[in-house]
């Protein structure tokens, strides 16, 4: 397929094992793994670990973790919910008395219980090869050394400075007293500290040892989670949502997270011959940005912990809801965004190892360095998911005690007679499920490899970040301004922005043909994919 005016990186390819992650750091942390004996899972621990360190931005130990795993000796695709839980005080009535009318995005108010260690604990205990001590050794390495930082974090940590005034956060983050530029080295003792303990005491340390209570003690005033809470935390394996499309099964991670979306608009699309359209054509582009609303009205009605609410989630992916909701669509005008009733930053990466398996991890902090809060002397990060709460009392995600919030975070796995074929994972927040759609379809549909995948021109409808307008359709500039004069006579709310926009994602990739692993890795961000 032709390219459009971009300089696109190479495809990397191998037959033994890949990585595709966010920071070449992490991406050779996991290979080195597998090189010396490892499998997909230990390298997914190793990776995240490093990513932690590297990009403190976008993860780390103080956030939730959702993998997909194929596990090739059972060709079974297995589910693993590593996020954490409102705390026990998080009540409608306890924001009132706080005069609070939202859950707050910053600050202590802002922490769920974070999820991803004793996600790694359980990732390994059923599938691992390696001590947790092992793979940790990297970003201890990283943490206590220091790397050299990127010019993306370095911008994301100038423009948190400015609003977050935690003395510890902003001593970890900034040690010099302001952003790190681009090459100097950023070091984080007590972080290098706490995996080191972390590896010799196991994930009970962060729930019931020392940074568990450090943890405690930091939100006890402020926030809604208590020690208590964080005892109490497990995670769970389960099933993924996958629906048929074109001859291919398509995996999610399923509820709390917003998988539904995604595979909401695969259905849809199924009804059309996507691949017969001009690409990034106004007609190819109308298409995908009216399957995508309809989607993503549903996506914003139902999604909740499952635990909590009973939602139709058998009605919403059957192909019958998908018939009735493509009766909305008009090729040639622009719709209101409606559901139907059919009765953060982020980080992704993919890992394929010899053995065949394949893993597809999500993980994030929600917000850029999470909530702005550090635990004093632990170097951790937390996360801000428990702002994602709704405060309306009749939505099934209503903030509400040890409750998971609706999630942003998914991963993907395609699969083809029970055979892995492709392993997928971005940031982005909202737009999550809307790049996987289209970082899908340009494989599914067009016959990309996974590079160009995923650097092809993308689109961004509504909201990134909570209380954006939702009818904005940013578009990257790439795409031809005919196709964009057409979207606006349809009556589109087109906004062009710049050719590599950063909040269209960073997506990793793996793609498995012949016995061939591809790997891609978006040049939005600073990941790279190897194989060997």
């Amino acid at each position: 397929m032709a390219q459009i005016g971009y300089a696109r990186r190479p495809l990397a390819l191998g037959r033994e094992g890949m990585v595709a992650s966010a920071h070449p750091s992490a991406t050779l942390a996991g290979i080195e793994v597998m090189k010396s004996g490892g499998n997909a899972p230990d390298a997914a621990v190793a990776v995240n670990a490093v990513l932690g360190v590297t990009q403190p931005h976008q993860c780390g130990v103080g956030g939730d973790f959702f993998c997909l795993y194929y596990e090739a000796a059972t060709r079974r695709v297995h589910f693993l919910n590593g996020a954490g839980r409102s705390g026990s005080r998080a009540t409608l009535e306890e924001l009132r008395r706080r005069g609070l009318e939202e859950v707050p995005r910053l600050g202590p108010g802002s922490v769920s219980v974070p999820g991803s260690v004793r996600a790694w604990g359980m990732l390994l205990e059923r599938f691992g090869t390696r001590t947790l001590r092992e793979l940790l050794a990297p970003a201890i390495h990283y943490a206590e050394a220091g790397f050299p930082v990127t010019h993306l974090l370095g911008q994301y940590a100038a423009e948190r400075l400015a609003v977050v005034q935690d003395p510890e956060w902003r001593r970890v983050v900034a040690p010099a007293g302001r952003a790190a530029r681009t090459g100097e080295l950023l070091r984080q003792p007590d972080l290098a500290r706490t995996l080191t303990a972390l590896g010799e005491e196991g994930p009970e340390l962060f729930y019931r040892g020392r940074i568990g209570q450090a943890i405690a003690r930091r939100l006890e005033a402020e926030g809604f989670v208590t020690a208590d809470d964080l005892t109490s935390h497990t995670g769970e394996w389960g099933t993924p949502f996958k629906i048929a499309y074109r001859g291919f099964t398509v995996h999610e991670t399923p509820l709390p997270t917003q998988g539904l979306a995604a595979l909401l608009a695969l259905n849809l699309l199924e009804g059309f011959d996507l691949g017969r359209l001009s690409y990034h054509s106004a007609e190819h582009l109308h298409l995908m940005v009216e399957m995508v609303k309809l989607a993503y009205a549903d996506r914003d009605r139902w999604i909740a912990d499952p635990d909590q609410a009973n939602l139709p989630v058998d009605g919403l992916l059957s192909k019958d809801y998908a018939a009735l909701r493509r009766k909305a669509f008009d090729p040639k005008k622009a719709q209101a965004y409606r559901w139907g009733n059919p009765v953060g930053d982020t980080t992704g990466f993919v890992i394929v190892d010899r053995a065949g398996n394949m893993i597809s991890v999500i993980q994030s902090l929600f917000g850029a360095f999470g909530a702005g809060v550090v635990p004093e002397g632990t170097g951790v990060l937390l996360h801000s998911r428990g702002s994602y709460f709704s405060t309306d009392p009749a939505h099934p995600n209503s903030f509400g005690p040890r409750k998971r919030p609706f999630h942003t975070l998914i991963a993907a796995l395609v699969t083809r007679e029970d055979r892995p074929l492709m392993g997928f994972g971005t940031m982005g927040v909202d737009g999550q499920a809307m790049f996987h759609v289209q970082g899908l379809t340009n494989v599914l549909d067009f016959g990309m490899d996974i590079q160009e995948a995923i650097e092809r021109p993308r689109f961004l409808m509504g909201r990134f970040y909570p209380g954006d307008s939702t009818d904005v359709l940013r578009i990257e500039g790439r795409v031809a301004r005919r196709a964009l004069g057409g979207l606006r006579r349809r009556g589109h709310r087109v906004e062009a922005v710049s050719d590599f926009y950063n909040q269209m994602g960073h997506a990793q990739g793996i793609v498995v043909r012949d016995g061939t692993l591809m790997g891609g890795a978006d040049p939005r961000g600073d990941g790279i994919a190897l194989g060997y």
